[in-house]
């Protein structure tokens, strides 16, 4: 711990691991997140650590993700907030280069979306500028890899499907609880399309309800569409796909998006899962794959 540097005038209360000081003549320091040095009156501490002093500007993207993370909005909102964080956070043209970085080095990169390759590069990005202790903004680089996975399963399963089912009357799986967030995209695709955790309920529904796919309209266009996959099999298999999207949402995106504090061993973990060797998103690319 560091001493205070000149004296106290003013102490604010705590937000999260943010606190603010006052001082009675401004004090030169150096920004432990921006490396900036400044001069100010007004220093924040990163949790009580005296070495750990911000300036208003890293103060103010900091409590910004901590107020997003500690409100009451649900998940998909507040993983949506924290993704436009992530984005904010690197200029337009770092993100294009990063985007070539990531194509470059990651050949299996060409093949995702175009806002799969936007988040994970600037996930990348953010996260080689990060100290490796946890702090909050580890979170929206985890949200980053998480979001790709989402606009995979958009890209290359939903809309599919939205196209098999154009035809067909949804009217019932669009009141159904376990089907309904899904069919209502469906039938009106220019809507925002499920997250992560609504798609993962209803391919569970698929897998383990056998009687609704012989009587539900989407599930019947699924079956069909899952017909003309190379990789079905693994897609379908619970212990598969389905399994690594439910741990992909409870032991990351879920953790990020509330309180938790996360660190780079929580980003490397992730990033294994998610676009590691066995990367269950180039596995996703495989399984979509259509026989010739």
């Amino acid at each position: 711990m560091e001493p205070v540097p000149s004296t106290i005038a003013k102490t604010y209360p705590r937000r999260g691991p943010l606190q603010q000081f006052r001082f009675a003549e401004n004090t030169a320091f150096t920004c432990f997140r921006c490396g900036n040095t400044k001069k100010s009156k007004l220093i924040t501490v990163y949790y009580g650590d005296w070495s750990k002093r911000l300036c208003n500007g890293c103060y103010g993207r900091l409590l910004s993700l901590f107020d997003v993370k500690a409100g009451t909005a649900s998940d998909d909102q507040r993983a949506d907030e924290l993704a436009a964080a992530l984005l904010s956070m690197v200029a337009v043209d770092s993100q294009r280069q990063a985007e070539m970085l990531l194509k470059a080095s990651e050949k299996r990169a060409e093949q995702l979306c175009p806002e799969a390759v936007r988040f994970i590069a600037t996930a990348e990005h953010v996260a080689t500028q990060l100290q490796e202790e946890p702090q909050l903004e580890w979170s929206p680089a985890v949200i980053g890899l998480c979001k790709a996975v989402e606009a995979e399963v958009v890209a290359r399963i939903l809309r599919p499907l939205a196209n098999r089912a154009s035809h067909e009357n949804l009217s019932v799986d669009k009141a159904d609880k376990d089907l309904g967030r899904v069919a209502a995209f469906c039938a009106e695709p220019t809507r925002k399309p499920p997250e992560l955790g609504a798609f993962a309920h209803f391919l569970q529904t698929f897998i383990h309800s056998q009687e609704r796919r012989g009587t539900s309209s989407l599930l019947g266009s699924f079956v069909k569409l899952a017909a003309e996959w190379t990789g079905s099999q693994w897609l379908l298999d619970p212990k598969d796909f389905h399994a690594a999207l439910t741990f992909l949402t409870t032991d990351f995106r879920n953790r990020a998006a509330h309180i938790d504090e996360l660190g780079k061993e929580d980003y490397d973990k992730c990033r294994e899962l998610v676009i590691g060797t066995n990367g269950f998103l180039w596995k996703l690319v495989l399984a979509t794959g259509h026989h010739k």
